[in-house]
């Protein structure tokens, strides 16, 4: 199933803004560098098993091991972004998550990804049960033809008033219904009154309904005998339920009808052991977990699914194994307790969902959960089927909530040398998780190379890679990531080192490597020129320009290009003669004008406009020494500096404004300049210029 939302299939430029970083309205935006999150993050999915994952991806993850599922992780590219490198592949977009059921020969794509959301829709009320009116209209004509004792003219008449049945569900008053007059034979009779039954059930006249089918729960005709026992469920099943939905279709348990709740029960349960292998066991089975569900009871509901998820395939469900994880989403994990059920598989889920907290106050001090470690160890009779599952969840707590890594350490299994399930991957993801919170560095590292050659599955490799490079960076040795038998080789995580950590020999190493991918090496030599740039490296600015190819990207075109006026007019020269003019003279107004002009005009590539979250890779301090540079830091110079040419000046009084234009806040840095500031700019580019085309352009002051 591939979860239809707006995807990102490429890293976007980092000058868009920090929301990069998170989930918003539209779809996700970068991934984060880390696979270490304490809250619900459907964007920054991981393939173990973690309290941030979405609870359907930890389902999805132990179905996977189970044989159920297969998945993989699909991205789509945008064209109207500019393609700079490969985004991360772990974390993940859950939207991106594409799901296969063994043996469909298919991905489970569109069409399915509808039919798993239509199946959460019909179980929470919407859907109808008109949906079933034209498999039933199929099925009485077939029975119809195989009933002995009906003639050919009773037989056409039959199907051809089952066939004028138009059932309308949202219809207020049933369609008054009239056997045909050619039927003159009990059985033609008993089939007559069974599509009365079924034209008072479509139209939710269900005691009339009721009245049909009881009638002919004894019939001598096998058919109507089976049909009308399983429909008579369905019946009392709807009646239940007709008052139970409000206007938005929003549930409401205190308005289900208990008493035919209790009634449906019986009635299949009745249906499927008097027919174990009919026409209807698996939609009985199915309809068994709506009744569950009506009448709250989730410990059977639980148990139900489990029984359902544990089933070979559609064949014996009805639905497919997706359309059920999503079913078990919308009527048992959004609204269930640990009290409820009795399941291991769902106790997991559910205890994973209560242990999502918020970063603590304090780095390592413990956090505040749903779940105590006391209701924990209240669940280890639960778990005696899985013993596995219950040592799992210890652990995760001593990793996510209460920030003791050498307890969950001695809970969790050490690493064979087997391929690794996801299961398992969980349990040496914890390990690895573990020893970085007690500072176990080289046994940590030592974990991952040995997790690398098992982790096959996908999305396993990419983890353990970015744990590797995470963790080199933080013990001071991301030159390891980019040596000859480096195991991190996933490119979009050697992109973030370049882009955010590496030092200047580091990046021009990257440059002259020429077993170093074209796409690295752009993003290596627009780093590197980048800082030098802004951090006032000015003669290694202009040594290192040597390294730019003679036919350069669009994104390192601007540090070669020849100089010449902007949009606006304002003119710069070529960048090595700003660089050496700043080199010579710190503080020159135009030069420091133009530097703030290649970020605007140019935008801002290679991750050198945004950080990100001091937790993730790319976040810890940059081996690239310097200041943190935006255009207002150049304008606000350039504004100070009284002996400042007065082009240069102006321009810079007009662009600080203008930054604040029209929202009215700084896109030009981080300084929260006043109002009243911005006010006495405007004037004293009109007082001081007032022949100044920047005067003219600035009418306003935002």
């Amino acid at each position: 199933m591939l979860r239809n939302r707006v995807v990102w299939g490429i890293i976007l430029l980092s000058f868009f803004s920090s929301v990069c970083y998170a989930s918003g309205d539209f779809g996700c935006g970068l991934p984060r560098g880390s696979i270490f999150f304490r809250s619900h993050d459907h964007c920054n999915s991981v393939p173990f098993l973690s309290p941030s994952n979405d609870s359907r991806l930890n389902l999805e993850l132990l179905l996977i091991d189970a044989g159920k599922l297969t998945g993989t992780l699909e991205l789509s590219t945008d064209h109207t972004l500019t393609p700079e490198l490969t985004q991360l592949l772990v974390p993940f977009d859950l939207d991106n998550w594409q799901l296969r059921e063994p043996g469909s020969g298919r991905a489970a794509e569109t069409a399915d990804a509808e039919s798993a959301a239509n199946a959460s829709d019909t179980a929470q009320g919407g859907g109808s049960r008109c949906n079933s009116a034209g498999e039933g209209e199929e099925a009485f004509s077939t029975a119809v033809n195989a009933a002995n004792g009906l003639t050919k003219e009773e037989a056409a008449a039959l199907i051809a008033a089952r066939g004028a049945l138009k059932p309308n569900c949202d219809a207020k008053t049933n369609a008054e219904w009239k056997a045909p007059e050619a039927i003159r034979s009990r059985q033609g009779r008993e089939f007559a009154d069974y599509i009365a039954g079924a034209n008072a059930f479509y139209g939710g006249d269900f005691a009339a309904a009721l009245e049909s089918f009881n009638a002919l729960k004894n019939s001598p005709n096998s058919w109507l005998k089976e049909t009308s026992r399983y429909m008579v469920g369905r019946t009392l099943l709807n009646s239940a339920q007709r008052k139970a939905f409000g206007e938005w279709g929003e549930f409401l348990q205190a308005k289900v009808d208990k008493e035919n709740v209790k009634g449906a029960e019986d009635a299949f349960d009745a249906y499927l052991e008097n027919f174990p292998h009919g026409l209807y066991t698996v939609s009985a089975r199915g309809l068994l977990r709506r009744v569950y569900w009506l009448d709250d009871d989730k410990a059977r509901l639980a148990e139900a699914f489990d029984r359902a998820l544990s089933a070979a395939g559609k064949d014996e469900n009805n639905v497919t194994v997706l359309e059920l994880v999503q079913e078990a989403e919308a009527k048992l994990l959004d609204s269930l307790t640990a009290d409820q059920i009795q399941s291991p598989q769902f106790l997991t889920i559910l205890d994973l969902m209560s242990m999502r907290t918020l970063e603590p106050a304090t780095p390592g001090a413990p956090v505040a959960a749903g779940l105590t470690l006391a209701d924990l160890e209240a669940q280890k009779d639960k778990f005696a089927a899985r013993p596995e599952l219950y040592q799992y969840l210890l652990a995760t707590y001593h990793v996510y909530v209460d920030n003791k890594p050498d307890l969950a350490l001695a809970l969790l299994p050490a690493l064979s040398g087997s391929r690794l399930s996801y299961f398992a991957f969980s349990q040496q993801t914890l390990r690895v998780l573990a020893m970085d919170a007690s500072k176990q560095y080289d046994q940590e590292r030592k974990l991952l190379l040995q997790m690398l050659p098992l982790a096959s599955l996908p999305q396993e490799p990419e983890q353990v890679q970015l744990a590797l490079a995470m963790l080199e960076v933080r013990t001071a040795h991301a030159d390891r990531i980019f040596a000859a038998d480096s195991a991190v080789r996933e490119k979009a995580i050697r992109a973030l080192v370049v882009e955010y950590i590496a030092s200047a020999e580091m990046l021009r190493q990257r440059i002259k490597d020429p077993k170093e991918s074209a796409d690295i090496v752009d993003a290596a030599l627009y780093s590197l020129l980048y800082k030098e740039l802004i951090h006032g490296k000015y003669q290694a600015f202009q040594a290192d320009l040597a390294l730019v190819p003679a036919h350069p990207s669009e994104a390192l075109a601007p540090f070669v290009a020849g100089g010449g006026d902007s949009s606006e007019g304002y003119h710069c020269p070529a960048m090595r003669a700003v660089a050496s003019k700043l080199q010579r003279e710190g503080n020159d107004a135009q030069s420091l004008n133009c530097v703030g002009e290649l970020v605007r005009v140019h935008d801002v590539r290679y991750g050198q406009g945004l950080l990100p979250p001091t937790s993730d890779l790319g976040g810890s301090d940059s081996l690239f020494p310097g200041m943190e540079f935006s255009r207002m830091d150049g304008y606000l110079k350039v504004i100070a500096d009284k002996q400042a040419d007065g082009e240069a000046r102006a321009y810079a009084l007009y662009r600080a404004v203008e930054c604040y234009a029209p929202a009215g806040y700084n896109e030009c840095g981080k300084q929260d300049i006043p109002k009243g500031t911005r006010k006495a700019w405007f004037q004293m580019l009109h007082k001081e210029y007032p022949t100044s085309n920047w005067t003219a352009l600035l009418k306003y002051y935002w």
